[in-house]
């Protein structure tokens, strides 16, 4: 996948983590909770989680943004990502990019072979793995953040909720400060 040189800012941690908890959302719509990837972030073998929920909060709302190399491990645990998807510049953007590097050592080696090749050499084998991409019944443009499972963005059953205007708020704090 080529970088992304529509976008003009590198995405921000609290944006990759929003994208992760999206991509894991439960069969009915629900994104893990600050708490839920807390408790994740345990090793394997000890009940006692590497993150705090709070700490995991701040993250998601962008109060903290300079993580530890620790934090980012757990958080890249605990989410089933790459670690390096976690690290700030558009490079670690790519999050498909990264999971195949990180999932397939046949990958690794591809790259490897291409240290040394001219541009020209490169884009042939481009031109060959969307060949193949294509031979196997899958679209030859892989996005770089995938797209969640089919049917977690669906809206869940249950009361619609509305922001209030000012007025709205003001007329039913009156109302409850009144009795009514």
């Amino acid at each position: 996948m080529a970088d992304t040189p529509d976008r003009p800012e590198p995405l921000s941690l609290s944006a990759k983590l929003l994208a992760l908890l999206r991509l894991r959302r439960d069969p009915d719509g629900f994104t893990p909770s600050a708490r839920d990837v807390a408790d994740a972030s345990a090793q394997a073998g000890q009940r006692k989680p590497r993150l705090s929920h709070g700490q995991v909060n701040s993250l998601l709302n962008g109060t903290s943004s300079n993580p530890t190399s620790s934090t980012v491990a757990a958080l890249a645990q605990a989410l089933d990502a790459p670690a390096a998807f976690l690290l700030p510049g558009r490079e670690w953007d790519d999050l498909a990019a990264l999971t195949v590097f990180v999932e397939r050592p046949e990958a690794r080696e591809v790259i490897r072979l291409m240290q040394g090749l001219e541009v020209q050499d490169i884009l042939e084998i481009m031109t060959m793995l969307r060949e193949s991409r294509r031979r196997a019944g899958l679209s030859e443009d892989v996005p770089a953040i995938p797209p969640p499972p089919p049917g977690v963005d669906q809206p869940r059953e249950g009361r619609p909720r509305r922001r209030l205007s000012l007025e709205e708020a003001a007329e039913r704090a009156a109302d409850y400060l009144e009795g009514r």
